[in-house]
């Protein structure tokens, strides 16, 4: 496929100018807007990403991939560390006509296209190259939208090189390009300061025109129907707490429209019997290890490992879980502390001890300390944002802010100077936000601009700060679900610790919690068994 022109892409405007036109029965992008959200209840933000999304080049498939024909009741798959499974209390999906395995928009993609069960839902390196070199670069995982590390690029890649190059975000570290408008009137200044990509300074797909992209890691899209009460509270939360890295869906219902339009480029949204469909085929899914090469089965010797006593935990007897969380939240291994279990056994044991019992002080995060518990907040354990029981989610909304792929070395407050171990790589964007002075939370890097004072705050990804526009927000991202992580590095949002002794080496920095090198190891066995 050859570069597409500027005639073109003005075409891609009209066109997705003229689809909202019909159908709103308006041609007014502003009114466009504002009927967006709410016929379809959709967040401010994203009409500009769906018209963004139409006017990126649309690369057919000449190898579509390959959908099975039932996703079975029960399945395995190996992993680096053993096997992971998947099950569905409600028994097989045929997938013929479900709308999570159905190309709804115009560039070959479902759902399935990037949450695959052999990486535990989500999409891992792996399982990206391997797609890669079976359909040699054609399949619709590496559609220019957001496949490519920039559509142009990915557009006007001939030879499979080029098409690796052009996609070298999914294919090193499973990350998909997420992009998203600067929004109105934001508390910051943002500046790109590196542009690896040339997406960041395009007038098309930069921020000459409002957006910015980032780069991210594809959430599992399993394990979403435990709910945690607050107390007398009848408001129920998901088991996820906040939706999306950055927060930005205010519901499952809203992200699978969203991911149709915007993922698959679809000119229309999905119909509610399709919507409906997707969403319940996610919340019938459970997925964890099953099996580990040294310790054995998961649900052996008295444990509950699995997704088969996952989903009993999730469906039936869900305990009550009240505000604030309960600090002890997993219970998958208790039964491990026997002189007859084995060495691996007792190791999973003493990991899932250490992360629910050994406590450290939190401090200088924002969006925790800054949020109730006060800063520093002494006594917390791995359990205080991991909580939600034997899935690892937060039930508390919201996102936190660790010092992950920014320069939290420029702190001069003090609080941030052991969040460096994982700082801005050259192969991600690096963006400037220059921000009221104290404005935030446990941070502060004096900067002056054109005679005016500011904080400056450097990061590959603002996060929820991008959503909300303000600046204490900045580098904000929700606590993920933690079942099936051996099957899913690189980990955090941006794929920036390769393993998981990178991840709990960064933990125990941060913190100061003063892991051995047994406890790393341990909690290491338990974090890969889940």
């Amino acid at each position: 496929m050859t570069r597409l022109s500027t005639r073109i892409f003005i075409s891609g405007i009209l066109l997705a100018t003229a689809l909202l036109g019909v159908w709103f029965g308006v041609v007014r992008p502003a009114d466009a807007q504002i009927l967006l959200g709410q016929r379809l209840n959709l967040p401010s933000w994203f009409p500009r990403v769906w018209q963004q999304s139409r006017q990126a080049p649309m690369q057919s498939s000449t190898q579509p991939g390959q959908t099975p024909a039932t996703i079975p009741q029960f399945m395995e798959s190996d992993d680096p560390s053993g096997r992971l499974a998947s099950y569905q209390p409600a028994g097989a999906t045929a997938t013929t006509g479900q709308a999570f395995f159905s190309s709804l928009g115009n560039n070959g993609r479902t759902c399935f296209t990037c949450h695959q069960p052999q990486s535990g839902w989500a999409m891992n390196p792996s399982t990206a190259t391997d797609i890669f070199y079976a359909s040699q670069g054609n399949d619709p995982l590496f559609a220019p939208v957001d496949g490519a590390n920039c559509p142009d690029v990915g557009a006007a890649a001939q030879t499979i090189e080029d098409k690796a190059a052009a996609s070298s975000q999914l294919l090193t570290k499973g990350n998909i390009r997420v992009f998203i408008p600067v929004p109105a009137n934001p508390e910051y200044q943002v500046s790109v300061l590196s542009d690896p990509y040339g997406c960041e300074n395009s007038v098309d797909y930069g921020l000459p025109s409002g957006m910015i992209s980032m780069y991210r890691r594809v959430l599992n899209a399993t394990n979403l129907t435990r709910n945690a009460q607050f107390g007398s509270n009848p408001t129920s939360i998901s088991a996820q707490g906040t939706i999306m890295w950055d927060g930005r869906e205010p519901s499952l219902q809203s992200q699978f429209i969203d991911a149709t339009l915007g993922h698959a480029q679809a000119g229309a949204p999905p119909t509610d019997d399709q919507v409906k469909q997707g969403v319940n085929f996610e919340i019938g899914l459970f997925t964890a290890q099953n099996f580990d090469n040294q310790a054995g089965r998961l649900s052996a010797a008295g444990a509950t490992g699995g997704p088969v006593n996952l989903s009993r935990i999730g469906i039936a007897n869900t305990p009550q879980q009240t505000f604030p969380p309960n600090p002890l939240a997993f219970h998958t291994f208790d039964a491990w502390t026997l002189p007859t279990n084995s060495a691996a056994q007792a190791s999973i044991n003493r990991g899932q001890m250490i992360f629910n019992t050994r406590t450290f002080t939190i401090t200088g995060v924002a969006g925790f300390n800054d949020a109730g518990p006060g800063n520093p907040a002494p006594n917390s354990t791995c359990s205080t944002c991991h909580n939600n029981l034997n899935v690892g989610s937060d039930v508390v909304p919201g996102g936190r802010h660790l010092g992950i792929g920014d320069y939290s070395s420029f702190d001069q407050s003090g609080n941030q100077t052991t969040a460096t171990s994982l700082p801005p790589t050259d192969d991600q964007p690096l963006f400037s936000f220059l921000c009221p002075v104290g404005s935030i939370p446990f941070y502060s890097n004096p900067t002056t601009v054109d005679g005016v004072d500011y904080d400056e705050f450097q990061t590959t990804d603002p996060g929820m700060g991008l959503i909300t526009g303000k600046c204490a927000d900045l580098g904000k991202f929700k606590v993920p679900r933690l079942n099936g992580l051996a099957a899913r590095a690189p980990y955090f949002h941006n794929g920036n610790a390769d393993t998981l002794r990178q991840l709990v080496d960064f933990y125990d920095a941060r913190f100061r919690i003063g892991l051995s090198e047994q406890d790393k190891q341990d909690l290491i066995n338990f974090l890969n068994s889940l």
